[in-house]
């Protein structure tokens, strides 16, 4: 009686401790936002967590972020033909070159100078060379004088101005607002607190095409700026607008399709928050058109918009596939590798959904063209998507719930069925054959790609039947997986040691006689000698799967017992 009290107090404070660490464990990978947790050492104890991954604002982007920062604001600039016929003179103006045969351009006039004539009750023809000289001084390709329009009150003036009905006098005026909306946040906000935005989605469906398309370059850097100036266009009737122009489509310029896919991709990028579900829904009919567009350029603006728009919960992935347009998406992926990049990265946003969305990308055959994608890919950025989108498919770990009175897990019908839908998902990567490229970029890809790999094979390793598992064996993977073991990453190393202690499990219990020629592979390929040394590694998680790994397969006490007995050695000290 005494023992059986004494253990239950040394398993309570197991349990205590189990739970402590537990706590701390999740306190740690919430720090790794783009994570999920492992849990497959402890399967059949404790409740399965999705280990699809989302991607956050943490990841790292396809283009890179420099460029992302400038693609959401986009600046006029004076063009270079007016540029080579004008000298600065000592003020500062602008005059056409002695011996020019053009007609010299109005000399551009300073702020205060343009206040001046405003303040004084101009003409028609002072106006517009006032606005004029406002917007030349803006599209400076170095240093424009932002702050100094804003401080001298002038940008109430340009607000003013898209009002005036005169040919020229809006489009100078949006032009100039544009280029203040290319600015910093701060600029951008200036021009909203003026009312700005409602004036240029007013002009957005002008019948002049050149001062519509000036309008919504100008909305679309104030979108570009934050989700919450993105929200107050909302508000200010900007999608209305933008439905209105595409609705019109074979009306507009090439260039001006351009702005309107450009425009469509900043008003879906915010994440924090996301614009509303019913926007979304608008303005993925939208974009359905835009993919269809006959200009690469269209395309691929409105396919990043789409990865945009697919970069959140399951109710906006739903969006795209319910519009139409991942068929489109797909195309893209026999295109170069700046169609292939927004593309895959649509696809591998899907595939963190659930499994209804998980098997659309399936039923696209996504699955079977990956391979060619990889081998054509110029970047290795384009390697690494590849491997996250094939990490998510196989990644559908079902729910269970844990019935603290029994020893095993509880399954419920729906999780069963879930965890049948899973094996049939996994089953699909293996017939597509991508278990041999995963191994194949695990072996020779870059630690980013063979990150993402570890990923996959851990969650094949945790979620596949026996037989899926054992398909890996097939591959020869050990010296694809000494090759990881060789990096520091805790995670990392964790997914590979799981894959290795599923692998000798599987063939232990369901092809024992096979056993000692994969314990023959793992010695041959470096890995045995890698996870002996990985006993010294200061990460617990680490440690224990490796110390478990070694202590049931590769352990010498079989070896000793043998040892004794053909000696006759009967006494142990």
């Amino acid at each position: 009686f005494q023992r059986v009290v004494m253990n239950n107090e040394v398993l309570g404070e197991r349990a205590q401790n189990a739970e402590g660490a537990a706590t701390e464990e999740q306190s740690r990978l919430k720090q790794y936002k783009n994570l999920a947790k492992h849990e497959a050492s402890c399967r059949r104890h404790f409740v399965f967590q999705d280990m699809r991954r989302r991607r956050t604002e943490c990841s790292v982007e396809l283009r890179k972020q420099k460029r992302d920062d400038l693609l959401m604001k986009r600046r006029n600039l004076v063009e270079e033909d007016e540029e080579d016929e004008l000298n600065v003179s000592e003020d500062g103006s602008k005059q056409q070159p002695e011996g020019g045969n053009k007609k010299p351009p109005a000399p551009v006039l300073t702020c205060d100078q343009v206040v001046e004539i405003l303040k004084n009750n101009p003409d028609v023809q002072q106006t517009r060379d006032a606005f004029e000289s406002v917007r030349r001084l803006l599209s400076k390709s170095k240093n424009p004088p932002v702050d100094e329009v804003i401080n001298c009150g002038l940008i109430h003036a340009l607000v003013q101005g898209l009002s005036i009905p005169d040919e020229k006098i809006p489009y100078e005026c949006a032009w100039a607002l544009t280029n203040i909306v290319s600015g910093t946040s701060e600029q951008t906000v200036k021009a909203v607190e003026s009312g700005a935005t409602g004036p240029l989605i007013q002009l957005m469906m002008h019948a002049d095409l050149n001062l519509a398309e000036q309008a919504t370059w100008a909305v679309a850097n104030i979108a570009g700026d934050s989700a919450q100036l993105r929200d107050f266009v909302i508000q200010s009737s900007g999608v209305e607008a933008l439905m209105v122009l595409c609705s019109k489509m074979g009306q507009l310029t090439t260039s001006f399709v351009r702005t309107l896919a450009w425009t469509f991709s900043n008003m879906c990028r915010h994440k924090n928050p996301h614009a509303p579900l019913p926007v979304l829904q608008v303005l993925a009919q939208g974009l359905l058109r835009l993919m269809q567009h006959e200009d690469y350029n269209v395309r691929q603006d409105a396919c990043w918009a789409v990865s945009y728009l697919t970069d959140g919960p399951d109710e906006q992935i739903t969006l795209a596939r319910d519009a139409g347009i991942m068929p489109f998406v797909y195309k893209h992926l026999s295109e170069d590798d700046g169609l292939v990049a927004p593309a895959l990265r649509v696809l591998g946003n899907m595939a963190t959904g659930n499994d209804v969305l998980t098997q659309t990308v399936i039923e696209l055959g996504t699955l079977r063209v990956l391979p060619a994608v990889a081998r054509k890919a110029k970047s290795s950025s384009i390697v690494k998507e590849c491997c996250w989108l094939i990490s998510n498919v196989i990644a559908g770990v079902p729910p269970a719930r844990w019935d603290p009175s029994c020893s095993w897990t509880v399954w419920t019908a729906e999780a069963m069925a879930q965890k049948r839908r899973t094996q049939q998902q996994i089953q699909a990567v293996i017939d597509a054959g991508l278990l041999t490229m995963l191994v194949t970029i695990m072996q020779t890809g870059d630690y980013r790609c063979q990150f993402e790999c570890s990923w996959a094979l851990a969650n094949l390793a945790q979620g596949g039947t026996t037989r899926q598992i054992l398909e890996l064996t097939g591959e020869k993977p050990m010296a694809a997986l000494a090759v990881a073991l060789g990096h520091t990453n805790a995670d990392l190393l964790s997914n590979i040691l799981e894959v290795i202690y599923s692998l000798l499990t599987a063939v232990a219990t369901n092809k024992p006689d096979k056993l000692d020629a994969l314990k023959e592979e793992v010695e041959e390929a470096g890995v045995l000698d890698k996870l002996e040394a990985l006993q010294e590694n200061h990460n617990e998680k680490v440690y224990n799967q490796t110390y478990k790994i070694l202590s049931e397969y590769f352990s010498e006490e079989d070896e000793n017992e043998e040892n004794d007995g053909e000696t006759g050695n009967f006494y142990n000290f």
